[in-house]
């Protein structure tokens, strides 16, 4: 029996002291390490994703901080530890949390042969408290099949293009869905140059984070790129990616964009921009507004930011750009696509005692210190007919008063031109022996195209006023548009009645005298 104890206890001292390391192990040991797969299948230029978890050893429930670092990596391939998105060199599992989720972002070159290949990664804790600096290591395989069959499709039809610096590119690109039904698809932006703005939208223009796509079908999206307004001249690449709503394999866009600080140098800017005007010159009246029609086209394969300029003018006139579509909008710069053409409108405004004359007005598209210009000519000629844009009549045109008497004349005002007129005031001049009073405020505040409108005046003829014709002038003017004047005669009459009255009071004052006389006569 005895021969036989010691028989077996050497069998049962190497069992027992791997337990005996593994429970002491467990008081020492601060991390653990779980990850649920550790090998994956891709394909040349994809991104392979591993999740795993670091959770707190056994009987640990201080505060635990752990730093990553890759131990191992195939050749020209990148690899890093993320969280929350964002690339991690150390991370800490405070008192409240007993673990934290990872994952390894692995990138496959586009060159790789087909094979597996490692990826070693490795932890250690550190920190005033810990005691074991005993490195944990992991190893994660990537098989790379290039026969193997991708469930969805990252594309753009072009993705290459050339900008300016500050100058917005968009790219159309699309998913498409190879399953067997409609999946959803997360959209990220994995990598982009320092300083540079991506935006991922929709074709609506919101910005978007995943697509729903259909079974077999492909959905567009937009890639807006907008680089700094200093970059420098080169070529740069935004990197896009696609995957599964539920799965972690991602499929690639690279996106490049060619950087061109500016226009050559050896060419004006008309080689690129065509500033026209099929009207170039207009003959009118100093109080007239010249309207040119005028079209900027962008002949560069890339956009354009053109400011409006006005280079050379009279003194004393105005010129504006006008939107076509919006009167009311001026405009001071456009922002053309490659080979588009917009036309808008340049009015010029003379000053209101402009002599007749031929006058030269120079308007220019400029990109920094390049500019495309073009001459219009506005001819003043005062012979021409006037057109009355403004218009005043009264109603009546004639009338006639008593001393102290007064009567309301309508004053009617009419816009006759194509724009609306603001603040349209009625004036009238002083006549000797009359007063005017303008009911209101005498001023019309819009008075639309085509639109008329009336006033109302009190003329009231002075007491004293002798009889006689005179001659009152009204005008209407908005701004430097002034109508012609208008005359309204009143007579002055003093009444029949008021002569005859005044003879009989005379009769009776020497009837008065004569009775007086005989009364009394001298004594």
């Amino acid at each position: 029996m005895l021969e036989n104890g010691k028989k077996l206890f050497p069998i049962l001292l190497i069992v027992l002291l791997p337990l005996m390391s593994l429970t002491a192990g467990a008081d020492f040991s601060s991390l653990a390490v779980l990850s649920d797969i550790s090998g994956k299948v891709a394909r040349p230029g994809d991104l392979v994703e591993f999740s795993f978890t670091v959770e707190k050893g056994y009987n640990t429930s201080e505060s635990t901080s752990v730093t990553f670092f890759i131990e191992k990596v195939p050749e020209n391939w990148t690899a890093g530890v993320y969280t929350d998105g964002s690339q991690v060199s150390q991370i800490t599992l405070p008192e409240e949390a007993d673990e934290r989720e990872l994952t390894l972002k692995v990138r496959v070159p586009e060159n790789v042969e087909d094979g597996a290949y490692t990826v070693k990664i490795g932890l250690k804790p550190y920190g005033e408290n810990r005691r074991n600096y005993d490195k944990i290591y992991r190893e994660f395989t990537v098989t790379i099949d290039r026969a193997a069959m991708s469930n969805l499709e990252i594309y753009s039809d072009i993705p290459g293009k050339k900008t300016h610096p500050g100058i917005p590119v968009s790219f159309g690109a699309f998913v498409e869905n190879k399953y067997e039904s409609r999946a959803n698809f997360r959209i990220y932006l994995v990598s982009k140059p320092e300083q540079w703005g991506v935006d991922l939208l929709s074709t609506d223009g919101a910005r978007i984070t995943k697509l729903g796509v259909p079974a077999g079908e492909s959905q567009e999206f937009e890639i807006l790129v907008n680089p700094p307004l200093n970059a420098t001249k080169g070529d740069y690449e935004v990197l896009v990616a696609a995957c599964p709503e539920k799965g972690n394999r991602s499929v690639l866009l690279p996106i490049s964009v060619s950087i061109n600080p500016e226009l050559s140098r050896d060419q004006d800017l008309s080689a690129y921009v065509e500033l026209n005007s099929n009207i170039v010159g207009f003959e009118i009246r100093p109080e007239t507004t010249a309207e040119f029609a005028v079209s900027l086209k962008n002949r560069y394969d890339q956009p354009l930011k053109l400011d409006l300029e006005v280079l050379s003018l009279p003194e004393g006139w105005r010129a504006e750009f006008v939107n076509d579509d919006d009167e009311e909008e001026r405009l001071s710069s456009l922002m053309l696509s490659a080979g588009e053409e917009l036309a808008f409108t340049v009015k010029v405004k003379p000053s209101q005692n402009a002599t007749s004359g031929l006058y030269p007005v120079i308007v220019a598209a400029v990109s920094g210190n390049k500019v495309v210009s073009r001459q219009l000519e506005v001819n003043i000629n005062n012979d021409l007919e006037n057109e009355e844009l403004l218009k005043v009549d009264s109603n009546p045109e004639e009338l006639t008063l008593n001393p102290g008497s007064s009567s309301d004349v309508r004053i009617s005002i009419e816009n006759r031109g194509n724009d609306a007129l603001e603040d349209v005031t009625l004036e009238i001049n002083d006549v000797s022996g009359l007063s005017t009073q303008i009911q209101g405020f005498g001023t019309i505040d819009e008075l639309e195209a085509g639109e008329s409108k009336s006033i109302s005046v009190e003329i009231t003829a002075n007491a004293n006023a002798g009889s006689g014709a005179k001659e009152i002038f009204i005008r209407a003017k908005s701004d430097d548009l002034v109508s012609s004047e208008k005359s309204i005669k009143v007579n002055v009459e003093k009444s029949s009645s008021s002569g005859l009255l005044g003879i009989a009071m005379l009769g009776f004052a020497v009837l008065v005298l004569v009775f007086v006389i005989r009364k009394f006569g001298r004594r």
